[in-house]
């Protein structure tokens, strides 16, 4: 008889997972009671190309294979997962992924995954970061000339003077992640966030420098540089610059500074959170955008036959681990 998991051995899975890992004991309790044990015979079919995705799987035992339009991408194995970036995109399956060797798996259906997000904060800011932290790598692999033309824009907002409240509001609201925030919240960060405004090559920050704040940029230009291998890219206007890195915890994985007079507002990630606690909708929609930016960028790879789950990524509270699909 095949002995099932309970509560307490499903948290203590739950801490080798990303999402899971610096979750308090309160909510990570929650979480683990919302999953239900699965299993599947060899040949079963997890996910379709194009087609809804129903749950996310956390494997425990067993293997599973990736296909791509008739292209091998790997295989999943524990403690990977199958079908939170497409849940979290609000998208469509992105493999044809089939039970390879018998499944034992921890099941989540996606309208419990939206639900827990908006009733646990701690588990939205989790997601956000896990994503952030999987999508930086990606973005820091595309060649300098994607890189250049990926953050580029034109300026929105007259910033020939001081920035007053409604400047910076009418600014925010250009942003998409900000489009339907709650106004009441958004003055708070407006209020909050430091004008910058910087000559040609200032420095902004420093590759290895602590994340603690974001840059948005409204008029200018900024340039940003990485040693090895060597890159060197400009940035417009309307860009959101160290995010990535601030959301996860990470340290600058660029040079920053003015390539031209730059006018800036930065805001730091404490007054971020504090944003997004009060404001669900602005959370989840961030992560949706999120998450289909990035499902894209795996999809292009995988059209290219690139594997994108055969890595391990720096993730939260875990270190070098391989990521699920």
């Amino acid at each position: 008889m095949i002995h099932a998991l309970d509560t307490t051995e499903k948290m203590i899975y739950l801490r080798a997972i990303p999402v899971a890992a610096e979750l308090s004991t309160a909510v990570l309790r929650v979480l683990a009671s919302s999953f239900r044990e699965r299993t599947f015979e060899a040949g079963t079919r997890l996910m379709e190309l194009g087609r809804p995705i129903a749950a996310l799987h956390l494997l425990t035992e067993g293997k599973v294979s990736l296909v791509r339009k008739g292209t091998s991408l790997g295989t999943l194995e524990p403690p990977q997962s199958l079908g939170f970036l497409g849940i979290l995109a609000r998208g469509d399956g992105t493999y044809d992924a089939t039970v390879e060797e018998d499944v034992r798996a921890l099941e989540l259906d996606a309208a419990t995954i939206l639900q827990l997000m908006e009733d646990h904060f701690e588990f939205l800011r989790a997601i956000l970061r896990y994503l952030a932290a999987r999508m930086q790598p990606e973005i820091a692999e595309l060649p300098e000339s994607a890189l250049d033309a990926r953050f580029d824009g034109a300026s929105r907002v007259d910033t020939s003077r001081p920035l007053d409240l409604v400047q910076r509001l009418l600014y925010l609201r250009t942003l998409g992640s900000f489009e339907r925030t709650n106004l009441e919240s958004l003055a708070i960060l407006s209020r909050r966030a430091e004008e910058l405004r910087l000559r040609p090559g200032e420095t902004i920050w420093s590759l290895g420098d602590v994340s603690n704040s974001m840059v948005m940029t409204l008029s200018g230009t900024a340039i940003q540089e990485v040693p090895e291998p060597p890159k060197r890219w400009r940035v417009g206007p309307n860009s959101v610059l160290g995010a990535l890195e601030a959301w996860a915890a990470m340290s600058r994985w660029t040079d920053l500074s003015a390539g031209s007079d730059l006018v800036a507002l930065r805001v730091g990630i404490d007054d971020f959170w504090d944003l997004l606690e009060d404001d669900f909708e602005t959370g989840s929609r961030l992560i949706g955008f999120m998450a289909a930016d990035l499902v894209e960028m795996l999809a292009a790879k995988a059209a290219r036959g690139q594997t994108a789950v055969a890595v391990q990524r720096v993730m939260p509270g875990l270190g070098k681990v391989p990521v699920g699909a």
